[in-house]
């Protein structure tokens, strides 16, 4: 299930964006053999922080993690600090090894799959965020088809002496000319192996952004936890989730009018006779706000291909979307536009276009009719660029930043 957020249904998340510069060298670091390999059990609390606008890093999660190996695990997450309009929500994952099934507590929902098959991508964003796979695979190799180049060096961090594993993407192009460097650092345990911090940056020319950090506490291993922490049981009136019915293929694209940063309005048919890459977000949604640099990175090839791009913030405050407009300045210049009925039941997103999961996107042809649709997103997405294609646009696919976490 692809990265949504939502009032009715929001899959809680924060994609792990891995940006950052490649760090000085340093003497090489022998990475030790992690105590989680041989672990049968494990327990560890973590914490998940994203940057504020004024780019210092705030918690946005508590996580608890256990695991029973082969197959059973929990993940609780739990909302700490939230910018305006944001959601206050507890949500977890669990799975007995047979069948998982992610809860989502403010709209009560639920969905069911099969329990994560090894090597296999999990579609969970509580299991992502939480960086399962890094725990369960703590010794996990580069991705030499991404062209990762990985060092490690010793390092230090609190006064703990630490293993620093770099891995390096290669350079993107990045808005106005100057590329884009990717890397995850993952801090471990110079002794035991245990994580101890992941990172990720973003670094063009001589700006590094911090992206977001995950801080790993109170490691457990080899306590036997109690078998009904695996178990499911839905909780009192919650209902199974349902994909929502979207504008379907053909369908006219309804009209609306937006307000722009400078408070004139923007209306769908200012851009008749042109395609339209229509774009839900909210300043509060994780999830919308991993996706905007791969959005960036389309409107920076089709602007000047008879091709609009709207951003349109949704379900969200006035307030935020001015402040987000403030902090962007210079990062993004997709156009964008404020929905008037703010968090009001009447939204252009809810309302017109039956959305109820963002990011979602519509892709609109020429004529004005629907004619593609995109929910979530995931790295490494290029849902948009296909779409754009069956209609005779171009785009080149951005690199995958990363493994999803």
């Amino acid at each position: 299930m692809a990265i949504t957020a939502s009032r009715e249904f929001q899959t809680i998340g924060v994609l792990t964006t891995l940006c950052a510069a490649l760090a000085a060298p340093h003497a090489s670091a022998a990475v030790p053999a992690s105590a989680l390999e041989s672990a049968k059990t494990i327990q560890v609390q973590e914490t998940l922080l994203i940057p504020n606008q004024a780019q210092k890093l705030v918690p946005l999660y508590q996580i608890s993690v256990r695991i029973a190996k082969p197959g059973k695990i929990r993940i609780d997450l739990a909302h700490v600090t939230a910018g305006a309009g944001a959601p206050k929500h507890s949500s977890y994952f669990v799975t007995d090894g047979k069948t998982a099934h992610e809860y989502n507590g403010p709209s009560n929902q639920f969905v069911t799959s099969d329990a994560p098959a090894p090597g296999t991508p999990v579609q969970s964003q509580a299991y992502n965020i939480a960086a399962v796979d890094s725990i369960l695979n703590p010794n996990d190799k580069p991705d030499a088809r991404a062209g990762v180049k990985r060092t490690s060096t010793p390092d230090t961090l609190d006064g703990h002496k630490l293993t620093l594993i770099t891995d390096a993407y290669p350079p993107r192009p990045g808005r106005g000319g100057a590329p884009v460097t990717f890397i995850e650092k993952k801090w471990t345990d110079a002794k035991t192996g245990l994580p101890y911090r992941l990172a990720a940056y973003a670094k063009q020319g001589a700006k590094l952004t911090v992206m977001q950090q995950l801080n790993f506490t109170s490691w457990t291993l080899n306590k036997a936890i109690p078998a009904a922490q695996f178990a499911w049981a839905p909780p009192a009136g919650a209902k199974e989730y349902s994909e929502p019915k979207l504008l379907t293929a053909g369908a006219v694209a309804p009209d609306f009018t937006a307000t722009a940063p400078d408070g004139t309005p923007v209306k769908l048919s200012d851009y008749k006779g042109k395609i339209v890459v229509l774009d839900f977000w909210a300043t509060w949604c994780g999830p919308c706000q991993a996706s905007m640099p791969h959005l960036q990175h389309v409107y920076d090839q089709v602007k000047d291909k008879n091709v609009a791009v709207l951003g349109v913030c949704v379900w969200d405050d006035k307030d935020a979307y001015t402040k987000w407009l403030a902090d962007k300045k210079g990062v993004y210049s997709f156009p964008t536009a404020f929905d008037p009925a703010a968090k009001g039941p009447q939204s252009i997103a809810g309302a017109l276009y039956h959305v109820s999961g963002i990011p979602t996107q519509y892709i609109i042809d020429k004529d004005g009719k629907v004619s593609a649709t995109t929910v979530g997103y995931d790295d490494g997405d290029h849902q948009l660029e296909d779409a754009l294609g069956k209609l005779g646009v171009t785009v080149p696919i951005a690199p995958k930043t990363a493994d999803a976490k």
